[in-house]
């Protein structure tokens, strides 16, 4: 069975039963994030770290609400390592994870979701 990189218990809970706002949410998420990881890897491109570090601490937020917790932690990670302890040991391969591993839960979510598929 494939790992899944989220859960909506937490937002199921928020939204008290109304599919329009998980439906919201979820779509606001996938283009959020879309665009996180392009700003990522065009900050790594260029070696941008104290960039990569201010979108993975968004990203660390936007995972929070899909209870992606291990994206929470690698983008928290890679915010602290960069931005507090300006230490960029493995940032380079941690980031490349956080790009691939994010891609991997929107591919997840748009096979869950019918209405991402058409977006």
């Amino acid at each position: 069975m494939e790992h899944k990189f989220y859960d909506l218990i937490k937002m199921d809970e928020i939204a008290q039963g109304d599919e329009n706002f998980i439906k919201d949410m979820v779509v606001t998420f996938v283009e959020n994030v879309t665009e996180d990881i392009g700003k990522i890897r065009s900050a790594r491109s260029v070696e941008d770290w104290k960039t990569i570090g201010e979108v993975a601490h968004k990203m660390a937020s936007r995972f929070a609400y899909l209870d992606a917790d291990s994206l929470q932690t690698l983008s928290g990670d890679i915010e602290k390592s960069v931005l507090i302890e300006k230490n960029l040991d493995g940032i380079a391969e941690k980031t490349d994870k956080l790009c691939n591993d994010s891609f991997l839960l929107i591919e997840q979510l748009k096979q869950d979701f019918d209405f991402l598929r058409t977006n």
